[in-house]
């Protein structure tokens, strides 16, 4: 039988009667707005026909739906339709990128060109392409900000001899913002592509794949309020073309890059999620902003020995990494009960290591493991933030003292 695990209602509240618990954890996933939920819900009723099936309206329907919402997946980052192939998730789009390159590339260069605080997907990816397909990668150091050195990525990848520089626009944990444009430009000055991890930035921050040269990019429509499994990898068209070999053959859907029937009421979701993005990003980045800065600004003010992790100026607009000298980030998170945030990516959450991205930055692992993710979102209000600022200097003060006075016994 399987195990049941008791979680306190969402509908408790408190004495300033908010909701609990919080959630301010959107790096991790978002709430599907329900706007997009409508969408997906008349796909699961009413528009629920196989795109590839060409003899009947049914067919016809959710072939002109997929289409649409390819639409406005591609105006999101100034794509053209033709350019989206639709996968899973952003882990599939990054494996597609990467192995499916290699492997049409297998007669000729195969150096990879990447950096240490990568996502695990991509990671994971070129260790496959390490170990399985006598890929050479290289992993480029950050500074204490998550920021490469532009000339060590010059040094790295070598007149000619890279195949690929894949560079995240941005970082999940730390939220630091890569300078797309000019790696762009020295990757192709060396005949390099460009690939670009760009889940954490795509809605959150403009993305323009012409104006930022980019040739391949992976994201997901579970971080931009959209429902999960449903990704998409972009693929520069023009010459010189990008060759790549599919990861799941068959059928021949999405112009034989990946086989399988198409998710329809997820890609709508997608589409969907993507249309509300180009209306509302702008506005909503901001008023997340001011979110963040707040809570950072009174947590600072009444910690001392509290630092952000990362670059302050240069970063994700919803995102905050914070190290708490002297408490152990989990325990603190348990104290603090009802305020959902994370130590890490949720795809790495199973580790038992120190973050890597924060190891990267040259923390120790005691400051690794005190630091906690906070990354607010298009529904968090000021008296959410309010509340959560109160729970956090709460707690690490009742575990600072505890702590003293464990030392002192």
């Amino acid at each position: 039988m399987a195990k049941i695990i008791l979680r306190p209602e969402r509908s408790e509240k408190n004495s300033c009667n908010i909701g609990l618990p919080i959630y301010l954890d959107h790096n991790a996933t978002t709430q599907v707005d329900k706007r997009v939920f409508a969408k997906v819900g008349h796909c699961f009723t009413t528009v629920f026909g196989n795109p590839a099936s060409r003899d009947h309206s049914f067919g016809w329907d959710a072939a002109e739906a997929t289409e649409e919402a390819r639409y406005h997946v591609a105006d999101l980052i100034n794509a053209v339709p033709n350019e989206i192939v639709f996968t899973s998730c952003a882990t599939e789009s990054i494996n597609l990128a990467v192995k499916g390159l290699v492997q049409a590339n297998k007669a000729k260069k195969k150096a990879i060109v990447t950096s240490a605080i990568e996502h695990e997907a991509m990671l994971g990816a070129c260790r496959q392409v390490e170990a399985s397909m006598d890929g050479e990668i290289k992993y480029l150091p950050v500074d204490r900000s998550g920021n490469i050195a532009l000339d060590e990525l010059a040094r790295s990848i070598g007149m000619g001899k890279t195949l690929l520089v894949s560079l995240m626009f941005a970082n999940n944990e730390i939220g630091t913002i890569n300078p797309i444009r000019e790696i762009a430009r020295i990757a192709h000055e060396s005949g390099a592509l460009l690939f670009t991890d760009a889940t954490q930035a795509v809605g959150k921050i403009p993305v323009d794949v012409r104006e930022d040269g980019i040739d391949l990019a992976a994201f997901s429509a579970h971080k931009l309020y959209g429902p999960k499994g449903v990704g998409a990898l972009f693929i520069r068209g023009g010459e010189p073309k990008i060759k790549l070999e599919p990861l799941i053959a068959g059928g021949g859907q999405e112009r034989g890059m990946r086989g399988g029937t198409l998710n329809v009421p997820g890609i709508v979701g997608f589409g969907e999620a993507c249309r509300i993005a180009q209306m509302e990003m702008r506005e909503e980045s901001e008023r997340v902003r001011k979110l963040r800065d707040r809570l950072e600004e009174a947590l600072l003010a009444e910690l001392p020995d509290a630092h952000i992790n990362g670059d302050i100026k240069n970063r994700l607009p919803n995102t905050s990494n914070i190290a708490f000298a002297g408490v152990d980030a989990r325990t603190l998170i348990r104290d603090m009960h009802n305020i959902a945030v994370s130590t890490r990516s949720a795809c790495s959450s199973g580790s038992q290591g120190p973050s890597h991205v924060l190891k990267a930055l040259g923390l120790s692992d005691e400051q690794a493991y005190s630091s906690i993710r906070f990354s607010p979102g298009r529904y968090t209000t000021e008296e959410e933030i309010d509340y959560a600022i109160e729970r956090v200097i709460g707690s690490v003060r009742k575990l600072r003292k505890h702590r003293a006075t464990m030392e002192q016994s």
